[in-house]
């Protein structure tokens, strides 16, 4: 089965819920929410420490084109992602230019159960070998009880 036919409307619903967000000298917290009659993903992050900022994303599925992200954030950064599941997960890429040379960007959704989850921001200056690590996030879903 292509890669492509994997993609569809529920491909994200793991994604749903409060997260609690840890990293290597720092911690958020993630709310993601399905609105727009279920049709847009909304994702609003907040970092906590040590940095505190905030950042959101809309996402999207086309049946022609797969899943399509939008980030904006409190720093100014703005990204338009296009994404897809495949065996170890879920990612949303992009392709930019920095120093006249293409850089490749992805945020990697792996590990994935349902409580927890790890993410990836990762980069590639020779088409994605390899992939640098940039920031890697473990979330964990906020339970009612606590």
């Amino acid at each position: 089965m292509p890669i492509d036919a994997l993609s569809s409307p529920a491909s994200l619903d793991f994604w749903l819920g409060n997260w609690t967000c840890t990293w290597d000298g720092g911690n958020g917290r993630n709310t993601i929410t399905k609105e727009l009659r279920g049709l847009v993903v909304v994702e609003r992050f907040e970092s906590l420490r040590p940095d505190r900022w905030s950042g959101m994303s809309l996402s999207v599925f086309d049946e022609r084109h797969g899943w399509r992200q939008t980030w904006v954030d409190s720093t100014g950064n703005y990204w338009a992602f296009r994404g897809s599941p495949h065996a170890e997960g879920f990612s949303f890429s992009v392709t930019e230019v920095e120093d006249g040379r293409e850089i490749a960007k992805r945020m990697v959704f792996s590990d994935i159960e349902a409580d927890r989850f790890r993410w990836r921001w990762e980069r590639s200056g020779d088409g994605g070998t390899p992939w640098e690590p940039l920031w890697t996030i473990d979330y964990q879903r906020v339970t009612d009880d606590g």
